[in-house]
């Protein structure tokens, strides 16, 4: 994945740098990749850039994009859509079926019915 910085702008009154990506990849990176690799690029850390859009286009290798890169988390808090951040957010690791599962709540065993009950004294 190449990652291209197009336009960077910074906003003085919202704290924060407002960026155009170019992206040269073979199918649509993800959201956490990019954000990584843009964090290298601007000096930043990932938890403080959000990702606005990224568009790929049918039979192009090329992605645009648009990306937020805030001063402090707070600001991020702040002006932020709560969507964004939880779409950029990194998913939990699930637990492999191997491993401790939680533990079932066992039922209780009923009764044989009346007719098991003959058919097991027959015998």
């Amino acid at each position: 994945m190449e990652l291209q910085i197009i336009e960077d702008k910074t906003n003085p009154q919202l704290k924060r740098r407002e960026v155009s990506l170019k992206i040269q990849n073979r199918g649509t990176p993800s959201r956490i990749d990019v954000k990584n690799k843009l964090a290298a690029l601007a000096n930043s850390r990932p938890e403080l850039i959000v990702i606005e859009k990224l568009t790929t286009e049918f039979g192009k290798q090329e992605t645009l994009g648009t990306a937020s890169i805030y001063e402090k988390e707070e600001r991020l808090k702040q002006l932020a859509h709560k969507h964004l951040i939880t779409r950029d957010a990194p998913k939990p690791v699930e637990e492999k079926p191997g491993e401790a599962a939680p533990a079932r709540k066992e039922e209780p065993k009923s009764e044989p019915k009346a007719e098991e009950k003959k058919e097991d004294e027959k015998k």
